[in-house]
């Protein structure tokens, strides 16, 4: 009697005050409990559509209700501790209230397409004309992505020009451009890349950058390009009536492009890389070392693909990721060409020194590799 006239003295006072559950509450909620748990799995056996989750839901939300009130002690406990306890579910609710009405009502929030992909649209008036400022601009972006292999200078002798064949630009020498030295011509370099050589795309970069980087290369000769002719923007895919912005050609989805050649009757060799070629049947050679040599790090050893691969220049300004050998579809003529000459407007080098030899093994050896996806 003594204790229990002491506990309630506490319990009138503010003390603490422990309720001792009776057993009958005790195995009644539990075997509720029990009895919840069995029907979360019965109905996850059965195909109810959306059910199925709001039933398992609503069981686990009185499953949890149970044991807060219960064996927490929540329905003996103070009053102010319940409504707090309630409140804090208030504002759950507004909250998924709020989040629900930015994803089902604002409309088509989901990005789609590259994360990066890179301005199409000048933001200067005439950016094929020549300023301080896009020269000043365009040095940094070459001693980022260009230094490496044509030098500081442009020489064409930077620490990764070794090996090059054939070797990077000399920008102080006014013959052997490839596209010519105009500054349209030279912003089709950037853009395109050179196939056959290991000159890659810079399609990545932004394209007030490379007009920056156009000029800079320019500025490193002391004799001014020639007048570009709208013949010569045609040709680069420049618009001239959209400030110096880039044509956007019109393209269809990789799946779509594969569709067309399945359902063609072209009468081309086609072949899919995929896992039913057999790598057993691959002979060792001069097929598997150009590979190892030129592809894997890129490419992987499968050819999985799926490689985050920097810019050829070094300093990388972008980075791209590579695809498995089993998306593609291609002939013989055209993997041969592919890697001969590289794949404009991407980073794809050009192979172009390689005999035909070494490129008949090199794609049999591809074509055997299991290239998953």
């Amino acid at each position: 009697m003594a204790n229990s006239g002491h506990d309630n003295s506490d319990h009138k006072h503010g003390g603490t005050h422990h309720h001792i559950l009776p057993n009958k509450v005790l195995f009644g909620v539990g075997g509720a409990l029990l009895i919840l748990t069995v029907v979360t799995v019965a109905i996850a056996h059965v195909d109810l559509g959306r059910l199925n989750f709001v039933i398992a839901v609503a069981v686990a939300s009185v499953k949890a209700l149970l044991v807060a009130l219960i064996f927490m002690n929540l329905w003996y406990d103070k009053k102010e501790n319940g409504v707090i306890f309630a409140t804090s579910f208030l504002f759950l609710a507004i909250f998924i209230c709020f989040t629900a009405t930015d994803i089902f009502f604002r409309g088509d929030v989901y990005v789609k397409g590259p994360l990066m992909a890179p301005s199409t649209k000048s933001k200067l008036k005439n950016p094929w004309i020549s300023t301080p400022e896009l020269v000043a601009q365009g040095k940094k972006q070459y001693e980022m992505n260009c230094a490496s292999c044509h030098g500081v200078e442009g020489k064409g002798n930077g620490p990764a020009a070794a090996g090059f064949n054939p070797p990077p630009r000399n920008f102080s020498q006014l013959e052997g451009w490839k596209n010519g030295r105009k500054v349209s011509m030279v912003f089709k370099t950037l853009k395109e890349g050179l196939p056959g050589t290991q000159m890659a795309s810079f399609g990545t970069l932004p394209v007030d950058d490379r007009w920056a980087m156009v000029h800079y290369v320019v500025s490193l000769s002391s004799t001014p390009p020639e007048a570009d002719t709208p013949a010569d923007f045609a040709k680069a895919g420049v618009n001239t009536l959209d400030g110096g912005g880039e044509v956007v050609e019109k393209s269809i989805s990789v799946d779509l492009a594969v569709e067309r050649i399945a359902q063609a009757d072209t009468g081309v060799e086609t072949h899919l890389f995929s896992g039913n070629d057999h790598r057993e049947n691959t002979v060792p050679g001069s097929g598997a070392s150009v590979y190892q040599a030129r592809c894997v790090q890129c490419h992987g050893e499968e050819g999985q693909g799926g490689i985050k691969v920097q810019s050829m220049s070094g300093f990388p300004a972008a980075y791209v990721t590579t695809r498995p050998f089993s998306a593609q579809v291609v002939s013989s003529a055209e993997f041969k060409r592919i890697v001969a000459q590289g794949l404009t407007g991407s980073l794809m080098p050009g192979n172009g020194q390689l005999s035909g030899a070494e490129m008949s093994e090199l794609q049999q050896y591809v074509r055997n590799l299991r290239g998953t996806r």
